[in-house]
């Protein structure tokens, strides 16, 4: 009561200066009062005021005064306590002119027209978050603002949308008659007791509202209108809302947005911020001169249903349940909404990866194709270097076969005779056995090596074998040929195995041709002179160098260069591919080949060949 004659005492001396309580000049001050009917830690009335402030800094670049008054009525009331606030605010604003009065709630706004004639005379008024019907005052009030409209209706409406079986609603909050906001709900529950079962749950202890709602029967929603106070504690009622959540066996519908976010499902919601940029946007109208009874009361068109996805997946519905045009919140981004740049990114690389990689084997099949067809023709045109080569010594191996043939011949005809005597002389007709088989092996031979002369492969028939019997070998298929035309053919040969791993028959065309080339060579020489000496050595501890030396007129430095190019050759008669498919040979099994002039007179061809721990195919 000390307060209240303290309060008193100040109205009683302000009584003579009443009149300069109203505005100091005929234009309106930048100065705004906001009365909240709750307190600004609320998250409702918190939001709501920001916005406004938001509002009217922008406008007047931070210049305009913004006053806020709390009346928490939720924990203060009764008619002391609008007495005493009366005083109070009559004379904190004794001085304070005020352009605009802007109320907040239904209680605000009532409070506000009370204490408008009293304290700030003339002041119009902009109300917000009021239900409409408490909003009809009549023209020439000086009174404009923006309505909102909290239904059952709308709750029940969201409710089905998701879930349409249900048929019991849970009514959790504060009693309705002391409802700042939903106090017309009892009306709607009356108009709907027939349609619906309604569970009244109003008022009730926190506690014993948690016990009620852990056991809810099916087909219920729980409808929450906010628990200011219980049992003489006062609550937040946004605060309230995780308290149930977490031992409600249903689902939760609200209809404000600070209800939302918490463990509520969702329902038509009405954002404060909204609410606030709209009375914002109208006590600026006000500051700038417009009559607020000019300026028609409308409704908040913020209503819209908004519901919270990881509670639709939590009770199982489906996103094609809810109202069309829903905003579905906290939804768990996806890899796409999350990494978008990335992915495309990424994705982007792997296509050009892929068609780079699918460039490139393709174009690995192209090459190896076209390796694989130029093999075949190099074999081809080896074949016919063979062929041509075995045609050149044809009187040589018919030579070759005819003296083993007619040797046969006559030990056959020895036979004969011995075998008319009375007398059989025995050792000597093993003896004409002997040698008849011994010509036959030897006729033998040279057709076996004719015939893998002139054989036509389609693959490369890589074998392990010493170099010098491939040397002894083409010595003795050109033999003959050497002896018809007066040349000494002269080997020497390493007294260790020299094994090389390459197609035997290719390295013994290598050793023809060149051996062919140095009989040309010494062909015009005095017969003393002609000769030729091939030999296999050592080279160092990987290779095996074969050399071909002739006593001819060596050659001429001009040809050094193209010696080894395809069809280049020094005869009026040659074909140009011989020392080209040596040098392709050679090359083939990771050797080299090569030519040069000898001090004395002739020339020298040498080639290497890997030895067969070394050797690798390159044909």
């Amino acid at each position: 009561m000390e307060i209240f004659r303290l309060f008193s005492l100040l109205a009683s001396l302000a009584g003579a200066c009443s009149p300069s309580v109203a505005l100091a000049d005929e234009t309106s001050p930048r100065s705004v009062l906001i009365i909240n009917q709750a307190n600004s830690y609320r998250p409702w009335p918190r939001t709501i005021i920001t916005e406004i402030r938001q509002i009217l800094d922008v406008r007047f670049g931070g210049s305009a005064t913004v006053y806020v008054e709390d009346l928490d009525l939720y924990r203060f009331n009764g008619p002391d306590f609008v007495k005493i606030e009366e005083q109070y605010l009559r004379q904190k604003y004794l001085n304070k002119p005020i352009g605009a009065i802007v109320s907040v709630g239904p209680a605000g706004f009532e409070y506000a027209l009370r204490m408008r004639d009293a304290v700030w005379p003339g002041v119009p008024i902009v109300f917000s978050a009021v239900d409409k019907k408490a909003s009809e005052l009549g023209p020439g009030s000086d009174v404009t603002g923006i309505t909102i409209q909290f239904t059952l209706t709308d709750m029940i409406k969201a409710a089905r949308s998701v879930l349409p079986k249900t048929q019991h609603f849970a009514l959790v909050g504060d009693p309705l008659d002391k409802q700042l906001y939903y106090s017309r709900f009892a009306e709607e529950i009356a108009k709907n007791s027939r349609r619906f079962d309604f569970i009244d749950l109003t008022g009730l202890p926190l506690d014993e509202v948690k016990r009620r709602i852990s056991n809810l029967p099916d087909h219920t929603v729980i409808l929450y209108i906010g628990i200011n106070f219980s049992e003489g504690v006062t609550y937040v009622s946004a605060e309230v809302i995780p308290l149930l959540v977490e031992v409600a066996n249903r689902p939760v519908i609200v209809s404000v947005e600070t209800y939302f976010g918490a463990g509520a499902l969702g329902g038509y919601i009405l954002s404060p911020r909204d609410v606030g940029q709209e009375a914002g946007r109208l006590a600026l109208r006000v500051l700038n001169g417009e009559d607020a009874s000019s300026i028609p009361v409308t409704e908040s068109a913020s209503l819209k249903p908004v519901f919270d996805w990881r509670q639709l997946r939590r009770w199982g519905i489906g996103e094609s349940a809810v109202p069309a045009g829903s905003d579905i919140r906290f939804r768990s981004p996806s890899a796409w909404d999350q990494y978008r740049p990335q992915i495309i990114i990424a994705a982007a690389a792997l296509v050009l990866q892929s068609l780079l990689i699918t460039i490139l084997i393709l174009e690995r099949y192209r090459r190896h194709s076209a390796e694989q067809e130029s093999r075949n023709r190099l074999r081809q045109v080896i074949h016919l270097n063979r062929t041509a080569t075995a045609g050149a010594l044809s009187a040589a191996v018919a030579h070759e076969l005819n003296q083993p043939l007619g040797a046969i011949l006559n030990y056959a005809e020895t036979a004969e005779i011995l075998l008319s005597q009375k007398s059989l002389n025995v050792p000597l007709l093993r003896e004409i056995i002997s040698d008849i088989r011994r010509d036959d092996q030897r006729a033998s031979e040279v057709i076996t090596h004719l015939r893998g002369l002139m054989k036509q492969r389609s693959e490369v028939d890589l074998v392990t074998f010493d170099i010098n019997d491939a040397l002894n070998a083409a010595v003795r298929i050109l033999a003959a040929e050497a002896s018809r035309r007066g040349i000494a053919l002269d080997t020497a040969q390493s007294n260790a195995a020299l094994p090389v791993r390459a197609d035997q028959v290719q390295v013994q065309q290598v050793i023809l041709n060149l051996l062919a080339n140095g009989m040309d060579a010494v062909s015009n020489c005095a017969p003393s002179q002609r000769r030729l000496m091939v030999q296999a050595i050592p080279s160092g501890e990987t290779e095996v160098e074969v050399l071909v030396s002739d006593n001819g007129t060596g050659i001429p430095k001009e040809a050094f260069k193209r010696l080894f190019e395809t069809f280049y050759t020094t005869k009026a008669n040659g074909t140009g591919l011989g020392l080209s498919i040596a040098r392709t040979i050679v090359e083939a099994y990771g050797g080299k080949i090569w030519a040069q002039n000898r001090s004395g007179g002739g020339a020298v061809f040498r080639f290497t060949l890997p030895l067969a721990s070394h050797a690798a195919l390159r044909i």
